[in-house]
């Protein structure tokens, strides 16, 4: 499988269409599982961003974001969805590297990427 670059999501730059995420051949009756879980984690995103956007506890509220973006990119290696798991692996160092509004939009930016790969995995259910 041809790796992907996902470093536009540092820079705003063009990323991967998340229409193009693999499904791995062997997840079975997982995928409705999977997609459950990262979506709450994405719900669980979007408030911590906010909150750090608005100065509200920032050590808190970057650990918070930090747990999200490994939990999600960990249960995506795990179930074999490389293409996410490289998407937020890229997100983990970016958000240590970027300057607060930067990161505030790159966060957001791969909230909504990684939902729209959701959905349409959903078809495939």
């Amino acid at each position: 499988m041809k790796t992907k670059d996902y470093s536009g999501i540092r820079s705003d730059g063009p990323l991967p269409s998340c229409l193009e995420v693999q499904i791995p051949e062997d997840i079975g009756d997982m995928l409705g599982d999977y997609i459950d879980s990262c979506t709450s984690q994405l719900e669980e995103l979007e408030p911590a961003v906010l909150v750090y956007e608005s100065d509200n506890n920032d050590v808190e509220n970057c650990a918070n974001i930090r747990r999200i973006l490994h939990k999600i990119k960990s249960e995506a290696s795990m179930m074999g969805f490389e293409d996410i798991a490289a998407l937020f692996h890229e997100a983990e160092s970016a958000f240590e590297e970027l300057d607060k509004k930067a990161g505030i939009e790159m966060l957001l930016r791969l909230k909504d990427w990684t939902l729209a790969a959701m959905q349409n995995m959903k078809r495939e259910i």
